[in-house]
């Protein structure tokens, strides 16, 4: 008898249910994102009617669950697939997940359930009827959720703005401070509509004026930053069409997309060498037919672990001769290649990027060590090393110490790290194999690592005028996942105005432009050429660029000072 009030205690409120269902219908594949501007209302309502820090606690764990289990779904078929679990633990790790996915919601539940309770003291009352402490109260709650989303741990670094991706003007806003300033104004939207309608369904007095007149000026604040950024949006969007256009160099480069399933793939690394030349014949063959479009590219890329074993560190004969092979192809094509793959280096595996050039580049020099950025000590080869790893997919913590953690999870990888941002000097040859101008400066990035700004911004610093990212997303399926990764990348063009070419083996594949618009891109699992013609512009000033990703960090320290300064105010009124 006492499990049903337990039960009733940690249920979810219907409201925190209906924010939820709000939530997962802004994401793939629904993609409602406009649903993004009120998602977060019922929830505010369902905090305002819980009365206790930990009823607000569990609501907050409530919204966390619902978001993460919605945007998150496929990870059930990840550790099935991937991990080789059954279909009960796989379901049961997304259970787990659902706990931690989205850790802003469950702490911010209480600071905002201690802001209303401060805002409905008898000693803070003149707080409720002041129009500019309720915007300044509002901007700082909007700025403390920013905060709290920005530094706590997510497997994913995702936000509420990457919703908005394909929203042309106000996506420009990224620029300035990337993705969390478009989260910053969703919450800042939701919170003022909640709060005016909350005013409205509180009042004692038959007119509605004395809420209006208090919740009415900062909802109008609200929607008058929301169009100033859909203006900077327009004007910036004019800008960086107008360079586009004018870019002074283009490249043409092609990206396969060759479809390799997961059972390849696995035969492949576990050393069956009939898997293992399917795939490189398969990329044989779409690379053939890309070198025979029109115009023909000048650069051929293969995604995240096309190559299916090391390269220039053969462990035997077979590993030698399909070497020798992938050689031969790039100098009879005259065309650089750029692909992924496998690297040893001081006794460690890396997953790696290539690149691999028909003829020596005299900028690389010759003997080891002449080029350090080229990590291979050879004027054909430059080697990056993927320095930001996926969690419990390309290492586990203590691994390195505990090794009966590696035997316990043998479908995890344990790759080092490699030393960070990278630029590869990417030469364009003529269709004689001849050096035509200066090499254009890319950075590489594999997968995971496209989702930090600080990352790609580091690497544009460093002299970078084109993002090159080699991405796997075979194992995630085709629900979900790859337009989420997706969408978490598209702001790294648009932070850096750094063109980007995506090549992922199964989808999505793509020419990321420096506004974020992608003019053509592939479909998921079908095998396909992306042959696109990219424009390297000069540098563009952003102030994302000049500051780094500093709008979470200055979002966390505004909001909880202006919220520590109304806490300490409202203590020292009622100590008076």
């Amino acid at each position: 008898m006492r499990l049903v009030p337990t039960l009733r205690k940690i249920q979810p409120h219907p409201l925190t249910f209906l924010s939820g269902i709000l939530l997962t219908l802004v994401f793939d594949p629904w993609n409602l994102s406009f649903l993004m501007w009120i998602a977060l209302i019922p929830w505010f309502e369902a905090l305002d009617r819980t009365k206790t820090r930990k009823g607000a606690f569990i609501q907050g764990m409530w919204m966390c669950f619902f978001m993460s289990i919605g945007a998150f779904s496929w990870i059930a078929s990840v550790l099935h697939q991937y991990a080789g679990l059954p279909w009960v633990l796989g379901l049961l790790g997304l259970m787990l997940f659902g706990l931690i996915g989205q850790p802003q919601f469950t702490l911010f539940a209480i600071v905002h359930r201690e802001i209303q309770a401060l805002l409905q003291s008898r000693n803070f009352s003149e707080a409720r009827g002041s129009a500019s402490k309720l915007m300044l109260l509002g901007i700082a709650l909007a700025a403390a959720y920013t905060g709290l989303d920005w530094v706590l741990p997510k497997l994913f670094v995702d936000s509420l703005g990457h919703a908005f991706y394909q929203w042309e003007n106000l996506r420009q806003i990224a620029d300035l401070g990337g993705v969390h300033l478009i989260t910053f104004l969703i919450y800042l939207v939701n919170y003022a509509l909640w709060d005016l309608l909350s005013r409205l369904r509180k009042r004692t007095e038959p007119s509605a004026w004395p809420a209006l007149k208090t919740s009415a000026p900062f909802l109008i604040m609200a929607l008058l930053l929301c169009y100033a950024s859909v203006r900077y949006g327009v004007m910036r969007n004019e800008e960086i069409h107008a360079l586009t256009d004018k870019a002074p160099r283009k490249i043409q480069i092609a990206a396969v997309q060759a479809n390799i399933g997961d059972f390849d793939k696995v035969a492949s690394e576990s050393g069956v060498r009939g898997a293992a030349e399917k795939i490189l014949h398969t990329f044989y063959d779409l690379s053939d037919d890309a070198l025979k479009l029109k115009p023909r590219p000048q650069v051929l890329i293969w995604p995240e672990t096309s190559y299916p074993s090391t390269f220039r560190t053969p462990s035997n004969s077979d590993e030698f001769a399909r070497d020798q092979q992938l050689e031969r192809f790039v100098q009879s094509r005259k065309t650089p290649l750029l692909f992924g793959g496998y690297d040893q280096f001081e006794h460690r595996d890396f997953n790696a990027f290539f690149f691999l050039s028909p003829r020596p580049l005299p900028y690389l020099g010759g003997g080891p060590g002449s080029n350090p950025g080229s990590g291979s000590g050879s004027s054909d080869l430059q080697i990056y090393r993927k320095s930001i790893l996926l969690l419990f997919g390309e290492y586990i913590p203590g691994a390195d110490r505990f090794p009966w953690i590696k035997r316990a999870f043998p479908m995890v990888g344990n790759f080092g790290r490699g030393p960070g941002p990278q630029i590869l000097k990417i030469p364009v040859l003529d269709p004689q194999g001849n050096i035509d101008g200066e090499p254009i400066l890319a950075n590489p990035v594999i997968c995971y690592e496209a989702l930090y700004p600080q990352f790609v911004i580091d690497a544009v610093r460093k002299g970078s005028r084109l993002i090159v990212n080699i991405t796997n997303d075979s194992w995630f399926g085709d629900y979900g996942e790859p337009v989420l990764h997706l969408s978490l990348t598209v702001f790294r063009s648009i932070e850096t105005r750094t063109p980007q070419i995506r090549s992922t083996n199964t989808g999505i594949t793509t020419l990321i432009l420096p506004d974020g618009s992608m003019p053509q891109q592939t479909k998921l699992f079908v095998p396909e050429i992306l042959n696109v013609a990219v424009p390297i512009l000069a540098p563009v000033s952003t102030l994302m660029l000049r500051w780094g990703d500093w709008f979470g960090f200055a979002a966390l320290c505004f909001g909880f000072f202006v919220l520590s300064f109304y806490w300490v105010h409202v203590l020292r009124s009622r100590r008076s």
